[in-house]
């Protein structure tokens, strides 16, 4: 094999290589661009969970309030009711 030869294949193997390279390159690029796209999506729904679950706990905080209250009013009312029914009436 002469030099000439030798010469012209390895600049078809530099510039196959090199080609190979770039389209490498280019795939793991936009892999990373997909990537980030399912990232964003994650980050979207996982704030989007915390609110809602703080607009849950909020609720419940609004409810257990309501309860309490509407229980302490009930336990009032049946001891003046009960205090009533033991006093003697004259």
């Amino acid at each position: 094999m002469d030099q000439k030869t030798v010469f012209s294949q390895m600049q078809q193997f530099g510039t196959e290589w090199f080609k190979l390279f770039t389209e490498s390159t280019n795939r793991f690029t936009a892999a990373l661009a997909e990537v980030e796209k399912y990232e964003k999506q994650c980050v979207a729904q996982a704030v989007s969970a915390v609110d809602e679950a703080g607009r849950v706990a909020k609720e419940a905080i609004g409810a257990t309030e309501q309860i309490s209250a509407q229980w302490r009013k009930a336990v009032n009312e049946y001891a003046q009711r009960t205090l009533e029914m033991l006093t003697p009436k004259n």
